[in-house]
């Protein structure tokens, strides 16, 4: 696998774009619910070590011959079950698991950042994802994570890139 596709998509602009803006001093990073890795790739290419976290184990046959670290995990357990996993850049795309969202900040160290980015309320006249448990709300992301992280940028609304759609797209480092 090339890493330059999931599915047929290549990795975000935006995650890419926040990446080159705010982890210039990174050294680990996490790709939570990475599917077949699109963005571990983009994170590996970037010289971190990277942890792609995903509950599909198909995933573990596409990166055994990269240096990216794969770990098969339910995310949507009761339980949160990344309990003390830690990285300086955590990645978060097109998942949305609101039961343990809160908990994806905790998976950044102090002084990291959290790149997320997901489908948001709106996206049904686009086509799937359509049901609301998997939309996010217009500021869901900022309110989420304002306790602990200062938001460095964060857009909700309509793109054209890689399809037309409704995003909500969060970017923050954490403090506490």
């Amino acid at each position: 696998m090339s890493g330059q596709s999931h599915g047929n998509e290549a990795p975000s602009e935006w995650i890419r774009h926040m990446l080159d803006m705010h982890a210039g001093a990174a050294v680990d990073a996490i790709d939570l619910a990475s599917g077949f890795g699109r963005h571990a790739y983009l994170l590996t290419n970037k010289g971190l070590s990277v942890l792609a976290i995903d509950a599909n184990p198909t995933v573990a046959d596409e990166l055994q011959a990269t240096n990216i670290r794969f770990q098969q995990v339910d995310l949507e357990l009761e339980l949160w079950p990344l309990e003390g996993v830690e990285a300086d850049v955590v990645v978060v795309s097109n998942y949305l698991y609101r039961p343990h969202l809160a908990r994806v900040g905790d998976l950044v160290r102090v002084g990291g950042i959290l790149i997320y980015e997901t489908f948001g309320v709106g996206n049904e006249a686009f086509g799937k994802p359509s049901n609301p448990d998997f939309l996010l709300q217009d500021g869901e992301l900022e309110i989420c994570f304002a306790s602990r992280f200062d938001t460095l940028a964060q857009f909700f609304g309509s793109v054209s890139e890689p399809k037309p759609a409704i995003r909500g797209r969060y970017c923050g480092r954490r403090r506490v």
